[in-house]
């Protein structure tokens, strides 16, 4: 008979007429992080602030909520304390401890909207909505595909503050916040037509600019790209629009400067023109030809002079190094670097033998990370391209066939990714840099039915001889 080691989880939660937790204040026994401290890795599913991390407790989707519920776990927002070495801090049975963690909010993060960021005093997420809202057909119902954004205090004192409600739906919103000197701004395209828009022309594919504590701007309308980014590159923010005149359409580039709310036509095209990236200074733009659509790079300036790089339809995707130094193209399990130096030559091409698609995963520390179809966590890194070295495929592990590769949040240390354990879907993560022989480890906290078994020595020994 299997001896079986369960621990029971007991998360009391105090809820305020906004249905966030607020009971667990500094008069607690729990010390947080102050504004002071660095902050690592804002714009994803987990931000670490001094020796503490900020992160989302597991994946449920926002219309998997059944009923209006402010009391999650999974998916909720917590914050966990860390040794000096960056170690989350357990219990012997390998599970946080009580005192290593503190719930900031029970409603929903882990969804189709997840971006956390920090900055001052203030951790900023975002929720579905849980108000009813009339519809086309005038009957109330629960606008849960909308997105509430909030902010709450680093040591949960105070009340937590709305900060915008979405004009679409999560599947329709892409958004990044930016702070400038002390204040913080709310970056969004809302695409499609906002919901409950009945007026003669209705509005789409909004640009939509929030300050915080401030007003909230229409950037523009029409906008079908934006150079979006979690890396606080506010001065480098990027728009296209098609403005349709006569039957005709143009592409218009616009760089737009969020502090002063200020946009500048950059150039315009005939043909169908998009953002497609702005790194250190240089804009990406595709467009489209007769047969190809083509790949352009530029110093980003009031005077943009558009140079050829690649035709990206003959690609699955394309991405640019954060540095501007390359562009990766990948067809199947086949990278294409084409390299800034002195010219922009043949690409050097690398291919992975035993890939024959793969999952792009994003870029650190020099390197571009994927994840091949056997679940294998590999790189390429960009310091053996840059070198005319010949580039190593280095695996980095193997994550499990229960892990999901639909959202990821990589920063210079680790991989984070939710993962199914039990009946739901957990915060995970595994270390990129230096991994020895590493495996995933949970973050967050279980539910009580999907704590895993502890198999004992003498569990062990019965299964050998049975």
């Amino acid at each position: 008979m299997k001896k079986i080691t369960r621990i029971l989880i007991c998360l009391v939660l105090c809820v305020f007429t906004f249905g966030l937790v607020a009971c667990g204040r500094t008069t607690d026994n729990f010390t947080y992080p102050t504004a002071f401290d660095v902050t690592f890795g804002n714009g994803g599913l987990a931000v670490q602030k001094g020796d503490y991390l900020y992160f989302v407790n597991g994946y449920l989707s926002a219309d998997s909520q059944t009923e209006k519920n402010y009391s999650y776990t999974v998916g909720a927002l917590m914050i966990a304390k860390l040794d000096s070495n960056g170690e989350i801090i357990r219990n012997e049975d390998g599970l946080i401890g009580d005192d290593y963690y503190r719930v900031m909010s029970d409603r929903l993060s882990g969804f189709e909207a997840t971006s956390l960021f920090v900055y001052g005093d203030y951790l900023y997420f975002a929720s579905p909505c849980q108000e009813d809202e009339v519809n086309d057909s005038g009957d109330f119902e629960w606008a849960k595909q909308r997105v509430d954004f909030y902010r709450i205090r680093l040591d949960r004192s105070g009340d937590v503050e709305r900060i915008y409600r979405s004009q679409v739906t999560n599947a329709n919103l892409d958004y990044a916040f930016y702070n400038v000197g002390s204040d913080v701004y709310l970056l969004a395209l809302e695409s499609g037509e906002s919901l409950n828009d009945n007026s003669a022309e209705p509005k789409s594919n909004i640009l939509t600019c929030v300050r915080v504590g401030g007003e909230t701007i229409e950037v523009a309308t029409d906008v079908n790209a934006v150079s979006i980014k979690n890396d606080n590159s506010y001065n480098q923010i990027v728009y296209s629009t098609s403005v349709t005149e006569d039957n005709e359409t143009t592409s218009e580039l616009y760089w737009y400067d969020l502090a002063s709310n200020n946009s500048k036509k950059l150039t315009s095209y005939t043909s169908n023109m998009q953002v497609k990236d702005v790194t250190n200074g240089y804009v990406y733009i595709t467009l489209e030809g007769g047969r190809e659509t083509e790949l352009l790079r530029s110093v980003l300036s009031d005077t943009v002079d558009f140079t050829h790089v690649c035709y990206s339809s003959l690609y699955d995707n394309v991405y640019i190094a954060p540095n501007a130094n390359a562009v990766i193209a990948i067809k199947g399990g086949t990278f294409e670097f084409y390299l800034y130096q002195s010219t922009l030559p043949s690409p050097i091409v690398v291919t992975d033998a035993d890939a024959s698609s793969v999952t792009y995963v994003g870029m650190a520390n020099g390197s571009i990370f994927y994840i091949d179809a056997s679940s294998n966590l590999k790189s390429i890194s960009f310091n053996d391209v840059l070198g005319s070295v010949e580039p190593e495929i280095k695996t980095i592990a193997t994550l499990s066939t229960d892990a999901n590769t639909t959202y990821f949040d990589l920063d210079e240390d680790y991989l984070y990714f939710y993962q199914t354990v039990g009946s739901n879907s957990y915060l995970h993560r595994i270390r990129i840099n230096n991994n020895l022989g590493e495996t995933e480890e949970m973050v967050g906290i279980y539910l009580e039915d999907d704590i895993p078994e502890e198999e004992t020595d003498e569990t062990e020994e019965t299964e050998d001889t049975a």
